[in-house]
């Protein structure tokens, strides 16, 4: 039976051998004998082709003793009990180069226990095994070092698997996790999830949900998480199991919270600084009304050329204030985000040439040539902000005359498409002055600097038409450059964008001269003329510019001694201050108009220090008929009025005349 029992296996792809105790008189055991063995088992020891039964294995080789496979055999014999193990370090296991899976069992022989071996290759499975087990390794070292909590629990909401960062956050261990209910991180008993999150788990879709939650600590303390949780299928059955990614967002609420105070700081100190230059603006303007208004009355009354010129000069420095104060509030709306640029359709060639005719006078005073060359492929009519162009090309052309000492200015004015169908219009400003050093080219950009600390003593100016010139550029789609040489002079240059209107080509660059408006004869003389301002100066010089032009005015200090006035003369325009104490002009304008007097339909021009951008449009908006921001100019003042009552005045008629 043994015979044929060996016969078989050796057919077998398997190593089989039995193994019995060699005992001493005592019946200790002090070798072991290979009883039977199957071809493999016999070539892995004895290649030579000799059979090993009848030999014992210390005998053979005494290094057997220390073996796995020994110490295994060994207990099955002494105790009954059988062993499995895995090796590649047997000497079968070394001579095939492979790794084997040994089950021992004891058997019964001639009335003694001996132990059958039979050993099995198991290379691939254990390599895909070792390589599982390495993947799981890198897994879980992966998890157990990152950032965020990670739970996973099964569909009972047993919990299978924790990181340490939920661990840490939770401030259990993962010993106390493993195998709770998931309501052990949630402070339920019983993790039972929201109705709308129930139905998706019992619905076994593969989830993904993102809630904002207060969890427990093991010592009593709160978290606040971010829970994301999703779920997957794995194994052979298709068992769901459910992630959660937990992630800390206490410091994260507490910068949002202190980005929204910042932020709410921030407007709130826009707000304030834009009410605070509105009231400066408003202030500033009045008593600078009362200058510059007198002193354009006192040029028309009989004066020495030494009077007139001081005249003249305190009209300067006026303008020039009011000029400083403009930059401020242009560069304020501008950082706050009020200023807009309003494109509409118009004359690009005439507004440039008359703007360079308002510069002409200042340059032949110092002996310096202004040239304007337009190229004739620039459109005349193009859709573009009028205002901020010319404040713009102003800027440059004023700086460039105010940094040259002699020799020329030259502006010349050049065009090309864009990708949009639009045109950029390109202005080159250059001079011959003092020019500007490499290392502070960049400097003359920035807001209230100049290249040179002396150069505001000597040229004066607050630093802020260059970064405002280049702000309003880029709010047109361009920007401005420079290129510059210390004593050889500067070039800037002026690119924004404008829609193509009604192209008109002048196949000439010249200065094109206004048309003649029709003539009319009936002037302002005999109108009769209300002026309501609470400040008296304000009123002396509005009355004096008026009653120049022949007007009969009549004054009132506030919005109440207006409507008084109103109810009992006839008059052919107010002039209505804003900000009065008492009834301000805004609401006696109101009152006006709902009233019965005979005034009610009077033209109220708004005649008020508030000239941030938008307040024109804001008073005529009211029902005003017209706006004249303070500090007064003469011919504005008038212009408006005749305006409103549809007749020429006096500069219309000179023009008309020329």
């Amino acid at each position: 039976m043994l015979r044929m029992d060996m016969a078989l296996w050796d057919m077998l792809p398997v190593v089989i051998c039995e193994t019995a105790a060699v005992r001493d008189e005592s019946g200790k055991l002090i070798d072991l004998q290979w009883t039977a063995s199957n071809r493999l088992m016999n070539e892995s020891i004895l290649p030579d082709g000799k059979s090993i039964i009848g030999m014992r294995i210390f005998e053979f080789d005494p290094a057997y003793k220390d073996t796995e496979m020994v110490r295994a055999v060994t207990h099955v014999i002494e105790t009954g009990e059988s062993r499995t193990f895995t090796t590649a370090k047997g000497r079968a296991a070394r001579m095939l180069g492979k790794i084997m899976k040994t089950t021992i069992i004891p058997v019964e022989r001639d009335g003694e226990r001996r132990a059958l071996s039979v050993s099995h290759e198991i290379t691939d499975i254990a390599e895909e095994r070792d390589e599982a087990v390495r993947l799981y390794e890198l897994a879980k070292t992966a998890c157990d070092h990152a950032l965020h909590g990670i739970i996973l629990n099964d569909a009972a909401g047993r919990i299978t698997y924790v990181n340490r960062a939920l661990c840490e956050m939770s401030e259990y261990s993962e010993e106390e996790l493993i195998g709770q209910d998931v309501g052990i991180l949630t402070g339920d008993e019983t993790y039972e999830p929201d109705p709308e999150l129930a139905m998706k788990l019992a619905s076994g879709e593969v989830l993904r949900h993102v809630t904002q939650a207060e969890t427990p600590t093991k010592s009593g303390g709160t978290n606040q998480v971010e829970l994301s949780l999703t779920s997957a299928r794995w194994g052979k059955k298709g068992e769901r199991v459910f992630i959660t990614y937990v992630r800390d967002i206490r410091e994260e609420r507490r910068q949002g919270h202190e980005l929204r105070d910042a932020l709410h700081r921030a407007e709130q100190a826009t707000r304030l600084k834009s009410e605070f230059l509105a009231n400066m603006s408003h202030e500033i303007r009045t008593p600078l009304n009362g200058v510059l208004g007198m002193t354009q009355v006192l040029a028309h009354t009989s004066l020495t050329p030494d009077q007139r010129e001081q005249v003249a000069t305190i009209l300067d420095s006026g303008k020039t204030l009011m000029s400083i104060l403009n930059d401020i509030l242009d560069l304020s709306k501008i950082e706050a985000g009020k200023l807009e640029v309003t494109p509409v359709n118009g004359d690009l060639r005439h507004k440039l040439s008359r703007m360079i005719k308002l510069h002409a006078a200042t340059a032949e005073e110092k002996g310096i040539q202004l040239q304007l060359f337009i190229d004739p492929s620039v459109p005349s009519r193009m859709k573009f902000d009028p205002v901020r162009v010319r404040q713009c090309v102003g800027n440059l052309v004023s700086n460039a005359i105010k940094f040259t000492e002699k020799g020329e200015v030259m502006v010349v004015v050049t065009c090309e498409p864009t990708e949009n169908g639009h045109t950029r219009v390109i202005v080159h400003v250059s001079d011959s002055g003092c020019g500007i050093p490499a290392e502070k080219m960049d400097r003359v950009f920035e807001s209230f600097s100049q290249a040179d600390g002396s150069t505001t003593r000597r040229f004066g100016g607050t630093g802020l038409g260059l970064p405002i010139t280049r702000k309003l550029a880029r709010m047109m789609g361009g920007d401005v450059t420079v290129v510059s040489e210390p004593g050889r002079g500067s070039v800037f240059t002026l690119k924004f964008e404008a829609e193509a209107g009604e192209v008109v080509h002048l196949h000439e660059a010249v200065l094109p001269k206004p048309a003649a408006p029709q003539t009319k004869q009936v002037g302002l003389g005999g109108r009769r003329a209300l002026v309501v301002d609470d400040n008296g100066i304000n009123r002396r010089v509005a009355r004096t510019f008026l009653e120049h032009y022949g007007l009969v005015v009549s004054e009132a200090g506030d919005g109440n001694e207006a409507l008084e006035a109103l109810d009992y003369e006839p008059f052919d325009i107010v002039l209505m201050d804003i900000h009065m104490p008492g009834l301000d002009g805004a609401e006696a304008f109101k009152r006006l108009r709902n009233s019965a007097s005979l005034n009610r339909v009077v033209p109220v021009i708004a005649l008020t220090a508030d000239s941030m951008r938008g307040d024109r449009e804001k008073y005529l908006a009211k029902g005003f008929d017209g706006y004249v921001a303070k500090p007064i100019d003469e011919r504005s003042l008038v212009t408006v009025i005749g305006q409103v009552l549809s007749v020429p005045t006096e500069f219309e008629e000179r023009r008309a005349r020329a």
